[in-house]
């Protein structure tokens, strides 16, 4: 009896450090569409950086530069994940305006920095437009994770966007301009911007 006994705890010991063992590895697999997520956020929100910075560069409004540092902090977030889950930087770390390795991102990065060069109207446009596409982006990344780091992630860039959207609309609006959502409904759209600036853990 007292020899089962031990061989039992013995086994429960051993199933347990196994398990235990086994977590991490666990941990770090990811499906082939949550890794390619991350790398399309990852591009993503440099995309919305390096309009900021241009936007700043040519208009000079702290706006447009504190939506940008804040975009940078964003890209580190979306670094450290990538890092957990042992996913390369496609862009090893590049901070050069207007380099990304999507074709996607290349072709809107153009488009939205000759619309900046229009006016400094159109740029307040052109950040809203962004923060849309990004809300809409990150909802349907959360939906499509069930790993609680990476959702997390997400919700808190998703946190940082309204926010960034809340301070585009005050711009908008100051200078009597209305913007028409094309991604996240209008109804979404009415209760962000009517609603107050919340805290985020990088926003």
């Amino acid at each position: 009896m007292k020899s089962t006994l031990i061989t039992t705890i013995f086994l429960l010991l051993a199933f347990s450090s196994c398990q235990e063992s086994e977590s991490p590895s666990e941990q770090l697999i990811i499906s082939a569409e949550e890794r390619q997520t991350l790398l399309f956020t990852r591009e993503e929100e440099k995309l919305a950086h390096d309009v900021y910075v241009y936007a700043f560069d040519k208009y000079g409004l702290n706006v447009f530069q504190n939506i940008a540092n804040s975009e940078s902090s964003h890209v580190l977030s979306v670094l450290s994940v990538m890092e957990t889950y042992q996913i390369q930087d496609p862009l090893s770390g590049s901070t050069t305006l207007g380099e990304f390795t999507d074709p996607i991102l290349i072709d809107l990065y153009s488009e939205l920095i000759r619309r900046v060069d229009l006016s400094l109207n159109e740029s307040f446009l052109v950040g809203l437009f962004i923060e849309d596409l990004y809300i809409s982006d990150l909802e349907n990344a959360i939906s499509e994770t069930d790993k609680l780091n990476i959702s997390a992630l997400y919700a808190n860039l998703e946190c940082g966007s309204k926010n960034h959207m809340r301070a585009f609309y005050d711009q908008a609006t100051a200078n009597g301009i209305t913007y028409t959502p094309e991604f996240i409904s209008q109804s979404e759209y009415s209760s962000i911007i009517n609603s107050p600036k919340t805290g985020c853990n990088a926003n």
